[in-house]
């Protein structure tokens, strides 16, 4: 090639490149089609067409081209990084991987290629992420990119403050960036910097105004605040940006749930299995027959299939009874394994199953519907909330085997005591105590023996205790003890909902933070377990330590009242 063609290339890679970015792509395929005309076995050419091709939806000419490009000269990088980026955007992830590990192979200064092959890793969770993304900083300490997702793999190892840092590079070089912003912001709510969070969600939405993540990440802190209408206002607004943001849904229904606004909150609920949430809170089973969506069941058959927790499952198993008054012929229940006695004794339900034995029903039924979605499709409002009690019981072998483990004393009473959740639960560290101590001032009640029903304690407790949570095997020993109580004192875990189901008296303490919607707003007791549930909640900015005492108190105000009675 003469000197003057070379600069006639030049000129019209340069000139196509220019009309793409401009957005007129036919015009650039015009011009690159001039370049492949003048230098038809050159690399650069086969790239140029390819990205024209891309530009104008033509995905399979693009990978040929940029195919072509790499048999022509195999050191090439763009068309590489041209193919990696287009099968990761085709969900051909480990095609992507693949030549992008060729790139490096022979090219490991290359940032960009470090780059994407962090935002792959990230994506099969794969720890290798951070050190493609450090690698790529070393190279190119400009790449914003990099900074930021650097930022994200450190909050994942808990390293707030690095994580920070990361996140205000990234800031200083792309100031405009929206979702730095939220990602900033994001990072701020979690460590409870709510004025700097709200700062930075306004930011993003300064940027963009049309960023529906931003609107929604906006409301969720609203909601976390207490700022209800507020925060309906911004779930709203990002669902009108993008109707089909189904974490902007999901947020939502956990708002007008917890508000008891049932009716518009249920069919939104339904967004909380979407693959698409950072988080899925289980994955919706690929079941043979249709998802039950409230037909008729007269006559039919029905399997009802486990998600979330344990409390979750024992809130609405409630509705399986209805069920089968209302026509079903059969109706069957899989749930994990450490429920299965204690679900056995829920009425109208034909066998129960662990999930491991769960083939031996699986492909027998007309319908099949997931536990959570039973309360929309049975049409239920705050107002009529099936909420007879109790409609779980423990098995009477059970009750027996327990009773010689729970001494009392005389005219006395027994108090079941609960204080850690899953440790896996996003709000754990708010909603359970920090360790027994917390709960030593109950200990001062006269003529009470206390029971720790803590399945993993691992503390020395109080010779005032009696520890029976170290031979817990499943539910059914739960209810066994809980069924010989006059009282349990608890945190938000499955245990209250075991005896909220039971029909026993059940205090539980709520964070102020994320307090779980199902409890409500504002509510001192509970229309899922009317008469039994007493909450204790938490006011911003106030201890453990002082909802115990208040505990404390009308503990002692009623044993005093017990007394007095007899």
């Amino acid at each position: 090639m003469t000197p003057a063609e070379h600069a006639m290339l030049e000129r019209l890679f340069g000139e196509a490149k220019r009309l793409i970015a401009a957005g007129d792509r036919h015009a650039a395929l015009g011009v690159a089609q001039q370049a492949w005309n003048l230098a038809p076995r050159h690399a650069d050419c086969s790239n140029l067409v390819g990205l024209c091709a891309i530009a104008l939806g033509d995905g399979p000419t693009a990978e040929q081209c940029w195919r072509q490009a790499v048999a022509l000269n195999p050191q090439t990088i763009e068309a590489r990084i041209n193919l990696a980026r287009f099968f990761r955007e085709s969900g051909r992830a480990s095609e992507a991987e693949e030549m992008l590990r060729q790139t490096l192979a022979l090219h490991p200064e290359h940032a960009d290629a470090h780059l994407l092959l962090g935002h792959l890793l990230v994506m099969r969770k794969d720890t290798e992420a951070a050190q493609h993304y450090r690698q790529a900083l070393t190279l190119d300490p400009g790449l914003a990119e990099a900074w930021a997702n650097l930022a994200l793999e450190l909050e994942k190892e808990k390293n707030w403050s690095a994580a920070e840092t990361h996140h205000r590079r990234a800031l200083a070089l792309a100031p405009s960036s929206a979702q730095i912003h939220i990602n900033l912001g994001n990072l701020m709510a979690r460590l409870h910097r709510h004025d700097e969070a709200q700062h930075e969600y306004r930011s993003a939405l300064a940027q963009d105004p049309s960023s529906a993540v931003a609107h929604s990440s906006l409301g969720v802190l609203q909601a976390d605040l207490g700022l209800d209408a507020e925060a309906e206002l911004s779930l709203r607004s990002a669902l009108q940006l993008n109707p089909g943001y189904q974490l902007a849904r999901y947020n939502l229904a956990l708002l007008l749930l917890a508000q008891g606004r049932f009716a518009e909150g249920w069919p939104l609920h339904e967004a909380r299995n979407h693959p698409s949430l950072p988080e899925p809170n289980a994955p919706v089973p690929s079941l043979p027959g249709s998802q039950w969506q409230g037909q008729s069941l007269a006559g039919k058959s029905l399997l009802i299939w486990p998600e979330q927790g344990y409390g979750d499952m024992i809130q609405f198993c409630r509705y399986l009874p209805l069920l089968k008054a209302g026509g079903a012929a059969r109706v069957d229940l899989v749930c994990r394994k450490a429920q299965v006695a204690l679900l056995k004794t829920l009425e109208g339900v034909d066998s129960v199953v662990a999930l491991d034995e769960a083939g031996t029903l699986v492909g027998s039924h007309d319908y099949w519907a997931l536990t959570m979605s039973l309360p929309l499709y049975c049409g239920t409002t705050l107002a009529d909330l099936p909420s007879s009690l109790p409609y779980l019981r423990a098995p009477q072998e059970r009750i027996a085997a327990w009773r010689g483990r729970m001494p009392g004393k005389s005219n006395g009473k027994k108090i079941g005591l609960a204080w850690r959740g899953n440790v896996h639960h996003s709000n754990d560290d708010k909603r359970s105590l920090p360790d027994f101590s917390v709960l030593q001032p109950l200990l001062s009640a006269e003529e009470v023996t206390f029971f720790s029903l803590q399945k993993d304690n691992r503390e020395t407790l109080p010779a005032q205790v009696v520890d029976l949570g170290v031979d817990i095997d499943d539910f059914a020993d739960s209810a066994a003890i809980v069924e010989q109580l006059d009282l349990l004192i608890t945190v938000d875990t499955a245990v209250a909902h075991l005896a909220g189901a039971l029909g026993k008296p059940c205090w539980i303490m709520l964070p102020s933070w994320r307090s779980d919607w199902r409890w409500l707003r504002g509510r001192s007791d509970s229309p899922w377990y009317p008469g039994v549930v007493r909450l204790y909640r938490q006011a911003a900015g106030e201890s453990w330590q002082a909802v115990v005492a208040r505990i404390l108190h009308d503990l002692t105000h009623d044993l005093i009242h017990d007394q007095q009675a007899r």
